[in-house]
């Protein structure tokens, strides 16, 4: 295996995972493979009762976590405990408890539970709890933790925060119910996030990584900063279907970092570069990391809507970053790469073109056939299975269900984060304080949407940081949406504004994934990749903010509408990233990087022909700074 095998496995392994042989080994593969098998069937063919299917999904996923998750670094590496071999065994029971009993249950849900409901969601909980606390840390499980607390000593609590308090009994019956544990964001795990996932896999076993990143040069290596926007497109294109920025930091890093470093950038940069590109992905239609799909169940709105409004700010997002880089690259003088070492285009499209067709598939059946995302997935996983037969990757029986295997492992932290979050949504529900909070925003930003704003992004990247997006997204938007619609924010708007800045988290210090998987792999300081991708980043942290000004950012309202707040935008970020870099033709002093960032500010705002004010004042500062008639030392980061 080779050293960048290694070093990818290395990335994407969780240090408690561990590596089963022999009996264990096949009955993870076992449970993997038969209940993946079903629901897949159950999705193409034979739809049943969500909460079986949930059920279902959360118990083999769980006893797949307790078997291959270690509880202690000390653990042993290859044999799960007597606890997590008994436990393992106990939720399959509770899912098949709920498989064979569900209409009963749903008739006393939270109101005259049995001793069975409680015994078996006690088990649930227990599992969940735990396994949580082994794929993401101790954050979300001490968060679930204290909200069943509240629930239970409601009567305690001061002012808004009080109820009357429910029994454990109740507490448990109810999160143990598709109001809790089994609510929505379990439920789009266990669809939508699985079969992306699934998706991926094939992708991958199929080649796809090295195709995407072949291509991404073939198209970009020859201009100056070339490796640099390489990491941008194929992060971009792997980002968006597999939807987790460090897994793809892990995946793409190993291949565009060292290049980048190789061609004259800084390791930090390099770092920086791929986790900013990475963490894109998640906000890229058509798939946006599967966030797409979590916010067209809550919020009703069709998938297609969602992602043609999530269209220019993605656009707007990578193209700061490829702006960014390529600055970068002038302001260090860089060349591009030698034609010698690109690879051919044409030889790339006639070995491995055929990749490029199920993406195509999947992007038809979404918008044009306007079919379900469970649809459009199942359509395109199954083109890439029968193209793959023409190629050198041939995806048969035993790939398939190797593909199946490894999503379901893939899948133990996105469900387990996903079921956790719904605790906190069931207590939300039971005990009504999710309106408090919300009143709570409403009071404190005084009924001004600027202040509001704000504290739902600090929110927002404070969720981010301790837990999976779609995770983080599924709580802030039960939480803190409807104030925000409250306002007069339309729901799409509140929705997006909220999940950008649940993506944003994953490079913002102190704690960024993204950027210090990016570290690792450019061998540079973590918290210096983390900075510098907030850096890269600075437009991610302002596009949300302007479409909520101007919904013609979403595509919405008639073309006059939405030229002109795309058209300055555009030259605004270009503005902005010019300050920041101190780059445009030659370096710029202090004092015209400072007026560029102010000049951007006014250019990006949708006020009518004010925004050109900003752009004029730009290009007089360009015409100072280039006679150096400006008399403030260069300053350039």
């Amino acid at each position: 295996m080779s050293d960048k095998q290694d070093l990818i496995e290395d990335l994407m392994k969780d240090e408690k995972q561990r590596a089963l042989k022999g009996t264990f080994y096949f009955i993870v593969f076992s449970i993997s493979v038969i209940v993946g098998t079903f629901q897949i069937l159950e999705m193409a063919v034979y739809p049943i009762d969500p909460w079986v299917l949930r059920a279902l999904h959360f118990g083999a996923v769980m006893a797949i976590g307790l078997l291959t998750y270690s509880a202690r670094k000390q653990s042993s590496k290859n044999n799960p405990s007597v606890f997590d071999i008994i436990m393992a065994g106990l939720i399959i029971c509770s899912a098949l408890y709920i498989t064979l009993n569900y209409s009963e249950i749903l008739g006393r849900v939270g109101v005259d539970p049995t001793r069975w409901d409680v015994f078996f969601g006690s088990i649930a909980l227990v599992g969940l709890l735990e396994v949580t606390r082994r794929t993401t840390g101790w954050a979300l499980p001490i968060l679930a933790i204290l909200f069943l607390v509240y629930a239970y000593f409601g009567s305690y609590m001061p002012g808004a925060l009080w109820h009357k308090g429910y029994s454990i009994e109740r507490i448990i019956s109810y999160v143990f119910s598709m109001s809790g544990i089994y609510s929505i964001p379990l439920g789009v795990a266990a669809t939508y996030v699985f079969l992306f996932i699934l998706f991926g896999t094939f992708l991958e076993i199929s080649g796809a990584g090295k195709f995407f990143i072949d291509l991404a040069y073939s198209l970009a290596g020859r201009f100056r900063g070339g490796p640099a926007k390489v990491a941008v497109l194929a992060s971009a294109l792997m980002g968006s279907v597999n939807g987790t920025s460090v897994a793809n930091v892990a995946t793409t890093g190993v291949f565009t970092i060292p290049l980048m470093k190789r061609v004259g950038y800084k390791s930090s940069f390099a770092g920086s570069v791929e986790a900013v590109a990475s963490t894109g992905g998640q906000i890229l239609p058509p798939v946006m990391g599967a966030g797409a799909f979590i916010m067209a169940d809550i919020t009703g709105i069709p998938y297609s809507s969602i992602i043609i409004a999530a269209l220019i700010p993605a656009i707007l997002y990578f193209l700061s970053v490829i702006m960014m880089v390529d600055l970068e690259a002038g302001k260090l003088g860089l060349k591009g790469m030698p034609q010698k070492e690109l690879p051919s285009l044409t030889k790339i499209l006639k070995k491995q073109g055929y990749l490029i067709v199920p993406l195509v598939v999947l992007l038809f059946s979404l918008v044009i056939l306007q079919n379900s995302p469970v649809r459009a997935a199942l359509w395109a996983i199954a083109s890439l299975i029968v193209l793959s037969w023409f190629g050198k990757d041939k995806v048969f029986l035993k790939k398939f269900f190797k593909a199946i295997s490894n999503s379901f492992k893939m899948m133990v932290q996105i469900t387990s984060a996903c079921a956790s979050a719904g605790i906190i949504i069931g207590v939300f529900t039971l005990t009504g304080v999710g309106a408090q909070l919300a009143r709570f925003i409403m009071q404190f930003s005084g009924g001004f949407i600027w202040i509001a704003l704000i504290c739902v992004m600090i929110l927002c990247i404070l969720l981010g940081m301790g837990l999976p997006t779609v995770a983080a997204y599924a709580l802030a938007a039960s939480t803190v949406a409807p104030p925000l619609v409250e306002l007069g924010i339309p729901a799409l708007t509140a929705h997006l504004f909220i999940f950008y800045f649940s993506c944003l988290s994953t490079i913002t210090p102190p704690v960024a994934l993204s950027a210090f998987a990016g570290a690792a792999i450019a061998n540079a300081p973590p918290m210096k990749v983390a900075w510098s991708a907030v850096k890269l980043g600075t437009v991610a942290f302002i596009v949300p903010y302007l479409f909520v000004m101007n919904q013609g950012l979403l595509l919405q309202g008639n073309l006059g509408d939405i030229v002109l707040p795309v058209g300055t935008a555009i030259l605004g970020i270009f503005i902005l990233s010019s300050g920041l870099q101190g780059f445009v033709f030659n370096n710029m002093t202090l004092f015209a990087r400072v007026v560029s960032i102010l000049c951007a500010t006014i250019a990006m705002l949708p006020i009518g022909y004010f925004s050109f004010l900003g752009i004029i004042a730009f290009l007089i500062i360009l015409v100072f700074n280039k006679k150096g008639e400006l008399g403030v030392k260069n300053m350039a980061a």
